[in-house]
């Protein structure tokens, strides 16, 4: 892996350190890359060292490098990437390792420590140690070092008190009286003679329990179509579009405004994805089927890189939004654009070598799977080829620029399947380098797009592997879960399709094929999906495909919104981030796009149902944030919970209980229930999940409280059309 330390070995060069990993019985160990034009002869060695691993340095200017590790193996010559190091880069079409070498004539900063307490209440305490690094000849000037400190959108230098710089340049930092929201410190290093360094930046949280990504509940929002705050940034309609597939008015004035009034911390929150916010063209486009007229309302056609589009309400609109969610202790995801640009972008028209433009995915010769990373979405979406280090460097300054700017937390990176694989591995390097160097995590979640197929394991296997090949250390994060969705959510919930039984197969099993440390994103709806309420509904299903004409209507039955209740609670049962898509916490109905993006209503404007829906889905939430087992916690399947073989046939089909469990030992139950009556079945409190007999389990969900008997187990009792969520 790629590092730099020390004085330069040669004039503008600095030593770049090589550590790598390779099987054993390797031979003849040597890296070569751009610098030497990828000479064998003139490769640099590599020798044994600490840990099994190959080390040598080699003399590089500052920027992005691409190489190869090459070694002997049982007479061959082998090049291979470099095992250790999460960038790439193409040079001629191949795909290389790449390191990224800094600028050692400045000085820098190595962060050593950090922690974060919360005594009390307004009692936050942030404390780090950061050492000076000095660049080529330059000892640290103390005076001239700039340390501030960000907080509710606002930077103003640090007080002296609250940090120190020593004579040699190590920086103690010790900032207190904190009330909880996120903050960042910024550390500027600078030498004698008035060389300055790169900002180290130290986002951190403040908050009464330390925030993981497990904890969250997701909330996706489509900006346009949530909630007006301000009708003064409203535009015209675009001659010809249809109403459904325009602008409506919906702002992050609107979003804000909903964040401030509560209603999001009522569902239990943690986190809002929104829809990309970069400015969007003015004019409307033909849709897919050549006949109607649609816009960027959904934000997907970006032409412009940095900024945000007026009819949004533009940057002070972000900033705010931005403020008012970290104040509820909400992370804001922005959804990044990585696959393609609008046609009017000022990339493409500045630098249109960094875009394909051949054939459109799904026409005659231009299959979606086969031509994948060089299909077009549409003839006006250019195609960001990757494989230009230029445009992949670009995109990723961009992502960066946004999160800095905006204080953002994390990115939805869209179309993942359709880019270079250096799109995502660049991408996150660079955002974990940047931003995580205090220990705050930001969350990198992708979309894979795939299917499901409905024959016995291990028949998936292609759509688990597809989905985990972007995940890992040096990638993403986590990723929707489509296996899941396409297998269980409306197969099993919105038609009974599947029992009960397949829907714990299917669950279990994926958590055994992700990725180990993945947070995965189950859902049961998206802007990509008709909404579950009319799959779930006979009168409607059929009309789900419908765009323009004969669309899906208002369900004239409870039924389809009941199941989306029990769905709702299977899916805030689950491990991961789950994902809450704006109007399903009250059910709202809807086919294909742009049907499945009507606008949100509030609570005043919900009949009964709706209402209690909400008032269900509000409990739900808040049960997940209360039980820490309900986030944190292994999925403990129904067949070490429940001993199936006493269960009768019919309540296995239509009744689902399972367990989850951390590695401190907290547990809970889950049941769920899609019969119109109650059934009761027997947990293995004690076996299956460790919990001890004599305990009170009650039901965060306000039912009635069960005690496990001395035997160990305890009786469920599942409601109709409903859930109960029992911990101790």
């Amino acid at each position: 892996m790629g590092g730099m330390s020390g004085a330069g070995g040669g004039e503008g060069s600095c030593p770049v350190g090589f550590s790598v990993a390779l099987p054993a019985g390797v031979q003849n160990v040597r890296v070569a890359g751009e610098w030497n034009g990828f000479d064998l002869a003139t490769a640099t060695s590599l020798q044994p060292g600490s840990g099994g691993k190959f080390e040598g340095t080699v003399a590089l200017p500052p920027g992005l490098h691409a190489y190869k590790v090459v070694y002997e193996q049982g007479g061959q010559t082998n090049w291979v990437l470099d095992p250790g190091q999460g960038r790439r880069k193409y040079l001629g079409g191949i795909e290389n390792s790449a390191v990224k070498v800094s600028d050692c004539s400045l000085p820098s900063l190595r962060v050593d420590s950090f922690d974060v307490k919360r005594p009390s209440a307004g009692q936050g305490v942030f404390s780090a140690k950061l050492s000076y690094v000095a660049g080529v000849g330059g000892g640290a000037e103390p005076g001239a070092f700039e340390v501030s400190l960000r907080s509710g959108g606002k930077t103003s230098p640090l007080a002296p008190g609250a940090y120190q710089v020593d004579a040699q340049g190590n920086v103690t930092l010790n900032v207190s009286g904190l009330a909880d929201g996120k903050y960042r410190v910024t550390v500027v290093p600078a030498a004698k003679g008035g060389k300055k360094g790169e900002p180290v930046l130290l986002p951190f949280w403040v908050e009464q329990e330390p925030f993981q990504w497990e904890d969250a509940l997701v909330y996706m929002v489509m900006t346009d179509r949530f909630r007006d705050g301000d009708p003064s940034n409203n535009g015209v309609q675009a001659p010809g579009a249809e109403p459904t597939g325009d602008f409506q008015g919906g702002d992050l004035e609107g979003l804000r405004k909903v964040i401030a009034d509560g209603t999001l911390d009522k569902l239990g929150v943690r986190a809002i994805w929104l829809t990309p916010f970069q400015t969007n063209p003015q004019q409307g486009y033909k849709a897919a089927d050549g006949v109607h007229t649609v816009t960027g309302y959904h934000g997907y056609w970006p032409v412009k890189a940095r900024e945000v589009d007026p009819r949004l309400g533009g940057e002070a609109a972000l900033r705010a939004m931005v403020e008012e969610a970290h104040k509820h202790g909400i992370r804001i995801l922005q959804d990044y654009v990585v696959n393609h640009v609008h046609e009017d972008h000022e990339y493409f028209k500045q630098h249109p070598e960094w875009f394909r433009t051949g054939c459109v995915c799904g026409t005659a010769g231009c299959d979606w799977t086969e031509k994948a990373l060089e299909c077009l979405f549409a003839p006006y979406m250019p195609d960001i080829n990757h494989m230009v280090p230029e445009a992949n460097a670009q995109f990723v300054d961009d992502a960066v620029y946004w999160l800095d700017e905006f204080d953002l937390d994390g990115l939805r990176v869209d179309a993942v399947k359709h880019v270079e694989e250096v799109a995502t591995l660049n991408l996150a390097v660079q955002v974990r380098e940047v931003f995580e160097r205090a220990g705050t995590k930001y969350f990198m979640m992708g979309e894979t797009a795939m299917g499901w197929s409905d024959c016995a394991d291990p028949c998936n296997d292609g759509n688990y592997g597809t989905i985990s090949k972007y995940i890992g250390p040096y990638n993403l994060d986590g990723q929707f879960d489509f296996v899941l969705y396409h297998g269980v959510s409306y197969r099993v919930f919105g038609t009974s399709e599947k029992g009960m039984l397949h829907a714990d197969y299917w669950t279990d099993h994926g958590q055994k094929k992700w990725p180990k440390g993945s947070v995965m994103t189950p859902y049961i709806g998206s802007h990509d999906t008709p909404r579950f309420v009319t799959l779930a509904d006979k009168d409607n299903a059929w009309k789900a495909g419908n765009q323009w004409a004969d669309i899906a209507q208002k369900p004239g039955s409870s039924e389809p919104i009941q199941r989306l209740r029990v769905a709702m609670a299977w899916m805030l049962g689950l491990p991961g981030a789950p994902l809450l898509y704006y109007g399903d916490e009250y059910g709202q109905w809807g086919g294909a796009d742009p049907n499945n993006r009507l606008f949100w209503r509030d609570e005043g404007q919900l009949s009964a149902e709706e209402k209690a829906t909400l008032a269900f889905v509000q409990k739900l939430g808040q049960a997940r944030r209360a039980v820490p087992a309900l986030r944190r916690g292994a999925y403990v399947p129904y067949g070490q919970v429940v001993d199936l073989g006493v269960v009768n046939p019919d309540v296995k089909e239509n009744v689902l209980v399972f367990g989850r469990k951390t590695a401190q030992g907290e547990a809970a139950l889950v049941g769920v229930n899609r019969s119109g009556t109650a059934q009761a079945l027997v947990a293995r409190a004690q076996e299956g999940l460790g919990i001890a007999p004599g305990t009170t389990l009650k039901d965060a969900l306000g039912g009635a409280s069960a005690v496990v008997d001395a035997g160990g187990k305890v009786k469920v009792v599942v409601p109709p059309f409903g859930a109960v969520m029992l911990a101790p």
